[in-house]
């Protein structure tokens, strides 16, 4: 039977580059997010400094400061949005790929398991027949 060690190791490669893949995407995912926390955490730091200021002009600046804010939040959610079915593409890539790797595991460890037993049979086989013999001549 044939060894599928060779196997076996391609498509733990395959399965280690999807997983490369996969973390990628979520680096940028979360890269995204924390740009989107940092925007937010601005925000929330420069309105306090517009209310604090008692000044008109602070509040007109502080508004339209928040309108680019919210732009630009909104345009990290369209990214975040069309990262999410690449992440999910990745993620089911990656289980094919370790199930292909798993049945390969399995095909060689029932194969191990076969010969094993065909090699155990066959020294059965041949420890029955030096019996058998062993006894015919002591009965002569």
């Amino acid at each position: 039977m044939a060894d599928l060690k060779p196997l076996i190791r391609l498509r733990k490669y395959r399965v280690e580059e999807k997983q490369k893949v996969l973390a990628e995407l979520f680096r940028q995912a979360e890269l995204l997010e924390g740009r989107k926390r940092v925007l937010f955490a601005d925000m929330e730091r420069e309105e306090a400094l517009a209310e604090q200021s008692d000044s008109i002009d602070a509040m007109f600046a502080f508004v339209a400061y928040a309108a680019r804010v919210h732009t630009e939040i909104q345009k990290l959610n369209m990214l975040v949005e069309l990262m999410e079915p690449r992440i999910l593409k990745a993620q089911d890539e990656m289980r094919e790929a370790f199930s292909e790797q798993k049945k390969a595991e399995i095909i060689q460890e029932q194969r191990e398991d076969e010969e094993q037993k065909e090699i155990a049979r066959k020294e059965n086989t041949s420890l029955d027949e030096i019996g058998v013999e062993v006894f015919r001549r002591k009965k002569d």
